[in-house]
C-alpha cells in the first residue's frame, strides 16, 4: 500500500481516519521542501490580466479587509504596507506546469475533486482573518512560518461579521495553535474554523478539493434530465381526503411531493453520472478565455496520424478539467462541461484519454484501432483538450 507522506499510515488509513472527519498536521510531509516560485516571481503572475489573484488588507485605505482583485501593478505593491496584508493567486498549478511533482503525491483523491493550487505570500502578520471553508484542503508550508489555529469540531453555520467582502468569524476560540514550517502540512475537513497569520515572510501553498452542494446538483440533475425529456410526471393524489380547509397544503401534500421528487431522481438514474460528470468538468470563469484559444479545426484521422508519425506528441491541456466513468452499457468521457458517449470496447481507453499527460506514437497505435476513439480524439483536440508539442 501506498504511504501517506511522512506519517507511518497509508492512503487508505488517511482517508478512513481523517478525510472528512478531523484535522491531521503532518511535520516535514514534505522533506526539504523548496518551493518552485519566488514571491517576486508570484507577484508577478498576480500581475498578469489572464490570472487570477487578490490582496486581502486588514487596514485598507477603504476600511478594515479591504480586497482589491488583480491584476496588479508594481504601484500597487509599492503602496502596501510593511505588514498586515496577502497576496493570494488561484490555479497556479495550470499555469505553471511544474508544480505537477506538488500535486503529484495528491492523486490518491479523485483529480475530479481538486480544484487547484493556491498560493498566498504575506509579510509578518499577514492573514485573511478566521474563516471556515466548505472544501477540503492542504496546506503546505513553502516559505517562512506560519501559525494556525484551528477548531477540533466543524462550525455547520458560522457567524460571520457583516459588511465585509471577506468571510470572517465574528467569533473566533481556537483549540489548538501550530506553527509549521517549511514541508509542514495540515490537512483540514471541509467547515473546520481555522485562522492563519504569517510570522515573517510567508508563502502557503493551499490544495483545496471542491465538492458540488445539494443545489449544484440538483441544478446539475434538471438539466440533465431536461435534455434526456425525463421528469414529465404529475403530482398525483389519487389518496386525496376530505380537508377542514380549502387553501391549506397538508402534510399529505408535502409527503406525496417528496415521494414524487425522490421517484424522479430514482428514475433519473442513468444521467446521474452525466449530470456530475458535466458539473465537475465544467471550465472555470477565469480560465475559460484561455481554454477558448485552445480551439481549433476538427482534424481528419489522417491528419492525426500524420503528426504523430512526424514524432509530433499531443499534451494533455492544463485548463481543461477531465472525467469518465462506465458502466455495463459502456462510458462517458467528460471535458469541460461537455459528455461523449463511448462504447463498451472503447471504455478501456477513457483513462489514457483522461488522466496521462501525454500522448505518443505508441499511444496512437492502440487508441486507432478502435476507429470510434479515433474519432474521439479529433474531438478533444478540437475543444482544446490536447494540443500538439
Amino acid at each position: 500500500m501506498s504511504s501517506f507522506f511522512n506519517t507511518g499510515m497509508s492512503q487508505q488509513q488517511f482517508l478512513d481516519e481523517y478525510w472528512q472527519k478531523k484535522p491531521l498536521l503532518i511535520r516535514q510531509a514534505f522533506v526539504d521542501f523548496e518551493s518552485p516560485i519566488s514571491p517576486e516571481d508570484l507577484a508577478g503572475l498576480a500581475c498578469e490580466p489572464e490570472i487570477e489573484s487578490r490582496l486581502i488588507e486588514e487596514n485598507g485605505e477603504e476600511g478594515p479587509w479591504q480586497v482589491t482583485q488583480g491584476p496588479f501593478s508594481e504601484e500597487d505593491f509599492a503602496r502596501l504596507p510593511a505588514t498586515n496584508w496577502t497576496m493570494l493567486v488561484q490555479d497556479v498549478d495550470k499555469h505553471l506546469p511544474e508544480f505537477e511533482s506538488v500535486l503529484a503525491p495528491f492523486h490518491f483523491i479523485p483529480d475530479w475533486r481538486r480544484d487547484d493550487l493556491m498560493i498566498s505570500y504575506a509579510p509578518e502578520h499577514g492573514t485573511v482573518g478566521p474563516h471556515t471553508d466548505g472544501y477540503d484542503v492542504f496546506l503546505l508550508q513553502a516559505l517562512g512560518m506560519r501559525r494556525w489555529q484551528i477548531s477540533d469540531m466543524p462550525i455547520m453555520d458560522a457567524a460571520i461579521i457583516d459588511g465585509l467582502d471577506v468571510q470572517i468569524l465574528s467569533e473566533f476560540t481556537p483549540d489548538q495553535t501550530w506553527d509549521l514550517q517549511v514541508g509542514d502540512m495540515l490537512y483540514l475537513p471541509p467547515h473546520f474554523a481555522h485562522h492563519g497569520v504569517a510570522m515573517n515572510d510567508c508563502m502557503t501553498y493551499s490544495i483545496g478539493f471542491r465538492a458540488p452542494s445539494q443545489v449544484d446538483m440538483l441544478d446539475a440533475v434538471v438539466n440533465a434530465m431536461l435534455e434526456q425529456d425525463l421528469g414529465k410526471t404529475r403530482y398525483n393524489d389519487a389518496d386525496l381526503t376530505l380537508s377542514a380547509h380549502s387553501a391549506e397544503i397538508d402534510a399529505q401534500a408535502i409527503a406525496r411531493l417528496k415521494a414524487m421528487l425522490h421517484q424522479a431522481i430514482d428514475n433519473a438514474e442513468p444521467i446521474l453520472a452525466n449530470a456530475l460528470g458535466k458539473f465537475v468538468t465544467e471550465t472555470k470563469a477565469s480560465l475559460a478565455a484561455i481554454v477558448e484559444e485552445s480551439l481549433t479545426d476538427l482534424p481528419t484521422i489522417e491528419e492525426v496520424n500524420l503528426l504523430f508519425e512526424q514524432g509530433d506528441i499531443l499534451q494533455k491541456n492544463v485548463y481543461c478539467r477531465f472525467a469518465w466513468t462506465a458502466n455495463e452499457q459502456g462510458g462517458q468521457l467528460f471535458l469541460a462541461g461537455e459528455v461523449y458517449p463511448v462504447t463498451l470496447k472503447g471504455v478501456i481507453h477513457l483513462a489514457r484519454l483522461t488522466e496521462q499527460h501525454e500522448l505518443t506514437i505508441t499511444d496512437w497505435q492502440q487508441l486507432k484501432q478502435d476507429p470510434q476513439i479515433a474519432d474521439l480524439l479529433c474531438q478533444l483536440i478540437a475543444e482544446g483538450g490536447w494540443f500538439w508539442l
